[in-house]
């Protein structure tokens, strides 16, 4: 089973109440998260909710690390950077990838926190393939851009 990265980008003004409940289900309250789901049929259905909101894709073993070894925090607070080194990292996003463990289950918070994308975003209410809004599958390079 994949996993589906998910990236909030656009704020909370002019959204209805349907979707601001999916984003808090998803933890996507503020601007910039990014959390990380298995690919399965309530997800997908989630996502087409808030489809105009986020950004989503299938996302790959290499952007998974690079989100855990940047933004990730274990559940106290701490950077996971600073307790896990590199291999041990790279070990867990390779898991986590593969979709047979959750990041819950190595006491690391399920939300990353994210800066705005260097380079920029384009047109940014445009879906893709033209803009960042909706299904992308460039969402590894989203994901370096802004990691």
């Amino acid at each position: 089973m994949s996993m589906i990265a998910i990236i909030r980008l656009k704020g909370r003004f002019s959204i209805s109440p349907d979707v601001e409940n999916t984003l808090t289900n998803l933890k996507l309250d503020k601007l910039y998260a990014c959390t990380l789901v298995p690919s399965t049929e309530s997800y997908r259905g989630m996502l087409q909710t808030c489809k105009d909101v986020v950004s989503y894709g299938e996302v790959e073993k290499e952007a998974i690390s690079l989100l855990l070894s940047r933004r990730g925090k274990t559940a106290d607070g701490k950077k996971l950077s600073a307790s896990k080194k590199p291999e041990e990292i790279s070990k867990l996003a390779s898991e986590i990838a593969a979709g047979s463990k959750k990041l819950s289950e190595f006491k690391v918070l399920p939300m990353f926190f994210l800066a705005p994308a260097r380079g920029g975003f384009g047109a940014r209410k445009m879906p893709a393939p033209y803009g960042p809004v909706g299904k992308n599958v460039h969402i590894s390079e989203l994901i370096a851009r802004m990691a």
